[in-house]
């Protein structure tokens, strides 16, 4: 078994904006202080989506705020996952993908550990002859496994 920081880093990627190393140390100060919310089995895929959210959204919001991801507020974190009434999903999605491109990242390169890592979180889980009366059945964009990162069941301080 590796621990959750052990495995963060390889979630991270390798190289990329100092902004986006500095957006995962962040997640890993906050995620370790409640290390014992997060199991540490590599295959938890919700585990590693919630994690990896919480760093793009902290990332994003460093480079656009030109502020040090050890700055980013909750309350940005919460504007960014942000849902009209009549909106879906797929629309905070779809925000996501365009602060990245106007950061300057092509969110199809796999070569960018940016763009990697968001082509994960992009991912819709569709109905795919699953039951999905299961309720570990995956479904739904990766994004959205940041909820659990940011439940009251975790209790991050930020």
């Amino acid at each position: 078994m590796t621990t959750i920081d052990e495995q963060s880093r390889k979630w991270q990627g390798e190289g990329g904006p100092a902004e986006w190393t500095g957006a995962w140390d962040r997640t890993r100060e906050l995620i370790n202080t409640r290390a014992n919310c997060f199991g540490e089995n590599d295959s938890d895929r919700s585990q590693e989506d919630g994690i990896s959210a919480l760093a793009t959204a902290i990332y994003i919001t460093a480079r656009e705020q030109r502020i040090e991801p050890a700055a980013v507020t909750r309350e940005a974190v919460d504007r960014l996952l942000h849902r009209n009434p009549e909106g879906t999903v797929l629309d905070v999605v779809q925000r996501w993908e365009a602060h990245l491109e106007n950061l300057g990242h092509d969110v199809d390169d796999k070569t960018d550990p940016v763009s990697a890592r968001w082509q994960r979180l992009r991912y819709e889980h569709d109905r795919d002859g699953r039951n999905w009366d299961d309720s570990l059945a995956r479904h739904g964009y990766s994004l959205t496994a940041i909820s659990y990162v940011l439940s009251n069941h975790v209790g991050l301080a930020f």
